[in-house]
C-alpha cells in the first residue's frame, strides 16, 4: 500500500484528494503545517510515496516554502503542488523558488482537478522518475512572464 501525505491548512477528514487516493488503495496521512509534514516523513518505519502541497499562493504564507523545507528534508520523496493560480499568476519569489524544485521529483496542479488528472500526476510521480511537463509548463509561463514585462516597460515609455 502506498502512503500519501497531504499538506493542507484546512485538511480535514472529507478533503476530497483523500477520499480519491482512498478508494484507490492508499493510505493518506493529512498534516495541516510544514513541520508536521516533516514529522511525518521522519517517523521510523513510515514509507511516504507522495507528499501533496496544497499551494495557498494568494494569501502571505507561501507554500512553495512549504516544498522547499519539505525537500531538503526528505529529497528522495516526490511532491505535488495544487495550486489555484496558473504559474503566470504566482507571485516572483513562489515562481522563482518552483523553478528552483524542478530539479528534484515535483510536479504542479492548478484546481479545479479532475480525479483523472489528479491520479495520473499522483502516479507519475510515484511509479516514474520523468517530469517534462512540469518543466514545459515553467518555461512556457517564464517566456509569458518575461514578454508581460517588456510590453510593461514598453508601454511606460
Amino acid at each position: 500500500m502506498k502512503t500519501v501525505v497531504i499538506l493542507d491548512s484546512e485538511f480535514n477528514s472529507v478533503h476530497s484528494m483523500e477520499a480519491v487516493l482512498n478508494r484507490r488503495g492508499y493510505m493518506v496521512l493529512g498534516a495541516g503545517t510544514t513541520a508536521e509534514a516533516i514529522k511525518l516523513l521522519k517517523i521510523d518505519g513510515s514509507s511516504v510515496d507522495l507528499v501533496i502541497v496544497e499551494a495557498q499562493l494568494n494569501g502571505s504564507s507561501s507554500q512553495t516554502e512549504a516544498a522547499v523545507h519539505i525537500h531538503q528534508s526528505s529529497p528522495e520523496v516526490p511532491i505535488l503542488l495544487i495550486s489555484d493560480l496558473p504559474l503566470d499568476e504566482w507571485r516572483e519569489d513562489d515562481f522563482l523558488r518552483f523553478g528552483q524544485l524542478l530539479s528534484g521529483r515535483i510536479d504542479l496542479l492548478v484546481n479545479p482537478l479532475s480525479p483523472a488528472s489528479f491520479m495520473s500526476k499522483v502516479n507519475a510521480l510515484i511509479y516514474t522518475v520523468s517530469y517534462g511537463e512540469s518543466n514545459r509548463l515553467f518555461e512556457n509561463a517564464s517566456v509569458r512572464r518575461m514578454v508581460a514585462g517588456r510590453v510593461q516597460i514598453l508601454a511606460r515609455d
